[in-house]
């Protein structure tokens, strides 16, 4: 009995030490993971507010090194704990926001766009979420903010479908029909359903033109939040913006430059009725 016992004894230990040494070897090979994608990234926070030309080139540059360094069945190998991954993404959303003409050139090959504001407000809005995600504020006053801040998108995006729409609008439907031209960037539309109308005639002098009773046909489109708009060109009707463009981005501007650090730390020390209130105060032209 008493061998068997020192047998089970035996065996544990060694199952113990096994489990112990797997864990270690884990732990090390997770905190080198860590140490290389730290290595890699650590110059990424070199570049920070307005960026020069200089200053632009080389932010350039050292994308390109990046993407031509990591093969994309690599980038599983690079990983950070939770907090830093959420450091990077709110210095680098930032960046984008404060340097937005950044993601419409080299070596992204990204046509130029003719608006890059609401590029910098949704940049604007992701940086915020990753802070506040951030702070040593309680959960709920997090999720008060993210709450709101989420809002803050879904009207942007809205917004920006809307005046998508109102280019469709002034278009006049034809044989060679072609949509405004959308970025790969382009973060507010989900889908767009190609325009399903009749067939245009050809006549001998090159000329098109519709038989008596065909139809137009019409666009549908759905946004990134599943709202669905159409755009029908047999029954037109005028879909006016929900509201103002430049109201809109400045609401947006306001709420970021209010939202520093030392705000958040302001707010850490206040009650949680007042915090709730402040809060709501922030947004309250929402």
């Amino acid at each position: 009995m008493s061998i068997t016992k020192n047998r089970l004894l035996l065996l544990s230990i060694i199952g113990v030490i096994i489990a112990c040494g797997g864990v270690f070897f884990w732990h090390t090979q997770r905190q080198k993971t860590y140490a290389k994608t730290r290595a890699l990234f650590a110059p990424y926070y070199t570049f920070s507010g307005k960026l020069t030309p200089e200053q632009q080139k080389s932010y350039t540059e050292y994308i390109v090194s990046i993407t031509e360094g990591v093969k994309p069945s690599d980038l599983r190998k690079y990983k950070l704990p939770k907090r830093e991954r959420l450091q990077l993404e709110a210095h680098s959303m930032a960046l984008l926001r404060d340097n937005p003409e950044l993601v419409f050139r080299g070596p992204f090959d990204v046509d130029k766009v003719d608006d890059i504001r609401p590029y910098q407000m949704h940049f604007g809005i992701l940086a915020l979420k990753a802070k506040t995600k951030l702070t040593d504020i309680p959960s709920n006053s997090r999720s008060q903010i993210l709450k709101h801040l989420e809002s803050l998108n879904r009207r942007l995006t809205i917004n920006r479908a809307e005046a998508y729409i109102e280019k469709i609008q002034k278009l006049s439907p034809g044989p060679n029909f072609k949509l405004p031209p959308l970025t790969p960037m382009t973060f507010w539309l989900s889908t767009i359903k190609p325009i399903s109308g009749d067939k245009w005639i050809m006549e001998a002098d090159g000329s098109f033109h519709l038989p008596e009773g065909s139809k137009l046909g019409s666009v549908h489109i759905t946004d990134t939040y599943g709202n669905e708009y159409t755009v029908d060109f047999d029954a037109p009707t005028d879909i006016s913006m929900t509201e103002d463009t430049e109201d809109l981005y400045t609401e947006i501007d306001t709420v970021y430059e209010h939202l520093i650090d030392t705000e958040f730390h302001r707010l850490s020390t206040l009650s949680k009725s007042n915090r709730y209130t402040e809060i709501e105060e922030l947004f309250s032209a929402e």
